[in-house]
């Protein structure tokens, strides 16, 4: 079922309105060295000149946590074993951009996620302020609703919510090269819940570094820091980081 929504959707994408803009295929891969874990993604995205814009995604991952899930529950009599690839999770986003002047913009939006372990509903308000015209930055406020039941620390099942803040920070170096940081600060809204840190709440850094060949290609390479968030056989609290390798096609 979940193959035929991505399938009629990402047909939707390529199909467009009218007012379509502009069409991109993004394909990234990435590994986590504290967990020891590889990853792959996919994303159809299109925005258009009413100011919608609206993208579709599917990551993989590749021995995921040994075989545990991201509550560490023991998966290894499923599909998601030592050593499987899998598909980690779906999701559709979409937000809206108001011009509020020729350096202010601001975008509501949502996204759509849903994995094995169920669905997830994610709506963000995001503010963006052009400082110069190859500086830029923003800040977005999301709260991620869990549809699902987890188990917290007790052992008790709740659906578990999160409260998230992403700071943006872009740099045009010249035509040709460009880079972009992005800090992530996230907590559990039940004290009950933990990270792999350890702790309710958890922060990452990222840093990306992109080269556009012409007007429809480009690579990029991105580091993360994702805190003391590493799992690797039956051990968390590990340092995290993530290394990813990407391409993006503009049609």
């Amino acid at each position: 079922m979940q193959n035929k929504v991505l399938g009629l959707v990402i047909a939707l994408l390529a199909a467009g309105p009218g007012s379509s803009h502009a069409l991109t295929f993004d394909v990234r891969g990435g590994y986590k060295a504290g967990s020891h874990s590889y990853e792959s993604r996919y994303k159809v995205s299109e925005s258009w000149k009413t100011g919608w814009w609206a993208s579709i995604e599917t990551d993989n991952k590749n021995n995921k946590n040994n075989g545990r899930g991201e509550n560490g529950a023991d998966k290894s009599d499923s599909a998601h074993s030592f050593g499987d690839s899998i598909t980690d999770y779906n999701e559709i986003e979409s937000n809206y951009t108001l011009h509020l002047s020729d350096k202010w913009n601001f975008q509501p939006g949502g996204v759509y996620h849903w994995s094995s372990n169920g669905t997830q509903i994610r709506p963000y308000l995001r503010l963006n302020y052009k400082i110069t015209p190859v500086l830029s930055t923003g800040i977005r406020y999301r709260h991620d609703f869990n549809m699902y039941e987890t188990k917290d620390t007790s052992g008790e099942e709740h659906r578990d919510s999160v409260r998230r803040v992403d700071i943006y920070l872009g740099y045009k170096i010249n035509p040709k090269w460009s880079v972009g940081y992005q800090g992530i600060a996230y907590k559990h809204v039940d004290d009950d819940y933990k990270y792999k840190n350890d702790k309710t709440w958890a922060m990452e850094n990222a840093f990306t570094l992109r080269y556009k060949w012409n007007s429809w290609f480009s690579q990029y390479i991105e580091y993360d820091y994702l805190d003391q968030q590493g799992y690797y056989e039956g051990e968390d609290n590990l340092s995290e980081s993530r290394y990813r390798i990407g391409m993006t096609f503009t049609l």
